[in-house]
């Protein structure tokens, strides 16, 4: 690795939203980089808020000195400092050579337990005990990109102590822990980590779009880029893994993706199911010609009340702060929006109970709501705060996911199929264009700070333009028919 380029442990966290964001980040012209608040990272990160007090309600520990953190060296030697103590640590700095890394807590274990659990007699340089590693997030979800960056730091942490933990750690803001065996996974990782240190030494990575770009400070120029060369990975979900295939037998572009024929693909994919390819094959056809495709007619139940449902959560602070849903009466034909609004963690049961006692109120209704959040939220506040059986089975039978009707019934000329950009190709405007469910996050975080009415105005605003657009989607389908019926239709006039 070039001497310049050091190897840090967040560089597996961006690696697997998108690669180019390390090279960019180091060759990259700044003047197209966007700002992405520093709130805003902890939530797409998926990171605890006040990580330090959170950790303090389930473990003991020393902080280094944070002034200590302008000279990263410095802070290593504090860390280092302690661990001969044997202090359990927040935030302390772990380096070896050009390796870097800021695990959220390291905690002190006996190593007679290891040396019990591995058959081995194992050695630590401080002695009577060693360290693992923790990392402290909303959830216990356990990613590809958490698991990396956590083995990284235990494998820093061999290199200081002498003796490698046999694993590492995922703790949430309750105090739930879970963990994984380092070396399940070793050498995927060190494929990554090969792939890493090949774009610290300047070897751009291939072009490919994908959703975690979004997350990005430089998505313009990951689109740029990606059209400019026309690549195969504009398709919606196509993999990394697809896109080197689809490479081997000479597809790299989308028109030539729209031009062969699927049958003869097959021929030459034949590990791949026949539908995967022609959903790649329509998918890259009409971002060729520019025409939605309809590929089943969709239907939806005959109802008096389509209500359209969308949750506003806040991960950082673990409350459903807002249960947004738009009324639509079909036989008097009129649209309402209404909400349930939880100004604090202790009002959400009052906010949940008020929407089920409005979904008691009706009797025909349907519930559209836009991709999985919407019904996993509701599982859980029903789990938390109960609801009567009846209710949750009329939720349950009453529901229709409209992400998954538009991904089964059309296809359209769009890279991505999430609410804003399905909202946006069906002409829908947002109030505030840039917004989206992480900063109504930021919003409620100043709202609760300032309570000024301005910004809940603001909140609600974004909640309704989402189930507006919620609703514009189900209409378009509804009134969309397959495109070769279209087509003989538009003949026969």
């Amino acid at each position: 690795m070039d001497s310049k380029s050091k190897l840090y442990g967040d560089y597996f966290y961006k690696f697997f939203q998108c690669p180019h964001w390390i090279w960019y980040d180091i060759y990259g012209d700044g003047q197209y980089k966007r700002e992405v608040p520093p709130l805003l990272d902890m939530i797409y990160k998926g990171k605890m808020m006040d990580v330090d007090k959170g950790l303090a309600a389930h473990k003991k520990f020393e902080q280094i000195n944070p002034d200590l953190f302008k000279d990263l060296d410095e802070a290593f030697i504090a860390t280092v400092e302690l661990m001969k103590q044997g202090k359990n640590i927040y935030h302390g700095v772990l380096m070896s050579e050009d390796w870097v890394g800021m695990p959220d807590f390291l905690e002190a274990r006996p190593v007679a337990e290891l040396s019990r659990r591995s058959g081995r007699d194992e050695h630590s340089v401080f002695g009577d005990h060693y360290y693992v590693v923790y990392d402290a997030q909303n959830s216990l979800d356990m990613r590809d990109e958490y698991k990396f960056q956590l083995i990284f730091y235990s494998l820093i942490l061999e290199r200081i102590q002498g003796v490698r933990p046999e694993q590492a750690y995922i703790i949430d803001a309750q105090g739930h822990e879970v963990g994984f065996t380092i070396a399940e996974y070793i050498d995927q990782f060190h494929l990554t980590r090969q792939q890493i240190e090949k774009i610290l030494n300047g070897e751009k990575p291939a072009p490919f779009l994908k959703a975690g770009c979004k997350r990005t400070p430089w998505y313009s120029l990951c689109v740029a880029e990606t059209q400019g060369c026309n690549d195969v990975s504009l398709i919606y979900r196509i993999s990394q893994a697809d896109q080197r295939r689809l490479y081997e037998i000479g597809i790299k572009t989308v028109d030539a993706l729209a031009s062969a024929e699927p049958s003869e693909l097959q021929e030459k994919l034949e590990d791949w199911p026949f539908d995967k390819i022609v959903r790649f094959s329509n998918q890259a056809k009409v971002l060729t010609n520019g025409q939605p495709m309809i590929t089943r007619k969709p239907n939806f139940p005959a109802v008096r009340y389509e209500v359209y449902f969308d949750i506003e959560s806040d991960p950082l602070n673990g409350v459903d702060y807002l249960l947004g849903f738009l009324v639509k009466d079909t036989q008097k034909d009129t649209v309402e929006y209404k909400y349930c609004l939880a100004k604090s963690k202790e009002e959400e049961p009052k906010a949940w109970l008020e929407f089920l006692d409005y979904l008691a109120s009706l009797e025909d209704f349907v519930i559209y709501h836009y991709a999985f959040f919407e019904r996993q939220v509701f599982e859980r506040l029903a789990t938390r705060y109960g609801a009567p059986t009846s209710l949750l089975e009329k939720f349950r039978e009453n529901t229709i996911d409209l992400h998954t009707k538009l991904v089964d019934s059309a296809v359209l000329p769009i890279y991505f199929y999430s609410l804003k950009d399905v909202g946006a190709y069906l002409n829908y405007k947002w109030d505030d264009p840039h917004a989206g469910g992480a900063e109504s996050i930021l919003w409620y975080k100043e709202w609760l700070e300032k309570g000024d009415p301005a910004i809940i105005k603001k909140i609600l605003r974004y909640n309704e333009d989402d189930v507006r657009a919620t609703m514009r989607i189900k209409d378009w389908l509804a009134d969309q028919k397959p495109s070769k019926l279209k087509e003989k239709e538009s003949l026969d006039d």
